[in-house]
């Protein structure tokens, strides 16, 4: 165990030495242990380069494995110990905006309730696809994920809440007088979108009777088209709540547009994390952070 931990410490990290700080072994221990766990599956796990390791094709299988393992191991620990509340380390894969805004309230709620759990944050920015590839090479143990409803298809999943949504744009644009934005008028306006696979732009291109005629303006994070539409570049759909301070402000408005989908926020997970103590333990916590989200709504399995 304490070789397949050095081999996944190793290959987040992408160094040695920086795997063996984390660890609190030498250098030379941490090789040794890649070395030996390379010896008794019987094929090179990593690439030496000048910069650092990187997983070979033959790690880069293994490594779920490794996750898999090293999780069980945990687990069967805790199992010895039925009485003993949930511990062990669990990684959460979120969108930004679930980070940024929603996050804060999860993390607090399972610290105060589980203070022996490790959690472990990772924000995504590519969109649901990235995530489910990072599930499925076990780099995080469940995602937690904005989707156009009716959600997400062919793994465990349950709804948690829906997600408020705003068209805004700084007082002075054009649409900002409108009594109705027109889907024909978003085809004509400037977009300030995260990244076309995004769930925001997912759920604006549906309401588009065409293609736009101005391509849309692409910023890599959600805080960033924020500024971006504060700025006065263009007109942007993002949660409500990550635009609350600038409405509040005046520096941005709403405009009178809603869009014809609705967006909510989903928890993913593996077919192997189903009888886990320390998933279930997440999914009561999960239960009282959504209590305290702006439009809460019944749980209910995919």
């Amino acid at each position: 165990m304490r070789q397949l931990n050095a081999f996944r410490t190793v290959s987040q990290t992408g160094s040695i030495t920086r795997a063996a700080a984390v660890l609190g072994y030498s250098q030379s221990a941490v090789t040794a242990q890649i070395k030996n766990l390379e010896a008794a599956v019987r094929t090179r796990l990593f690439e030496r380069r000048r910069e650092g390791v990187r997983l070979t094709a033959e790690g880069e299988r293994f490594l779920p494995y490794a996750n898999r393992l090293l999780r069980l191991s945990e687990e069967a620990l805790s199992a010895l110990a039925p009485e003993a509340p949930p511990a062990g380390r669990l990684t959460i894969g979120a969108s930004e905006s679930i980070t940024t805004y929603r996050l804060p309230g999860v993390i607090r709620h399972l610290h105060a309730a589980y203070p022996e759990v490790r959690l472990a944050l990772r924000t995504y920015h590519e969109g649901p696809a990235r995530m489910t590839e990072a599930m499925e090479r076990g780099d995080i143990d469940l995602a937690l994920i904005h989707f156009v409803d009716p959600g997400p298809t062919g793994r465990p999943s349950r709804r948690l809440a829906s997600e408020d949504l705003a068209l805004v744009a700084t007082p002075d644009h054009p649409l900002a007088g409108r009594d109705v934005v027109e889907a024909e008028d978003l085809c004509r306006a400037r977009t300030l979108i995260v990244q076309p696979t995004c769930v925001y732009d997912t759920a604006l291109r549906t309401s588009l009777p065409g293609p736009r005629t101005v391509a849309p303006l692409q910023f890599g994070t959600l805080e960033a088209v924020k500024i971006a539409a504060r700025s006065g570049l263009g007109v942007a759909l993002l949660p409500h709540v990550a635009v609350t301070d600038l409405l509040h402000s005046g520096e941005l408005v709403e405009l009178a547009w809603a869009p014809p989908v609705s967006v909510s926020s989903y928890v993913l997970w593996g077919e192997e994390r189903d009888d886990s103590r320390l998933f279930t333990a997440l999914d009561r916590v999960l239960d009282r952070a959504v209590a305290e989200w702006r439009q809460p709504v019944p749980a209910i399995s995919e």
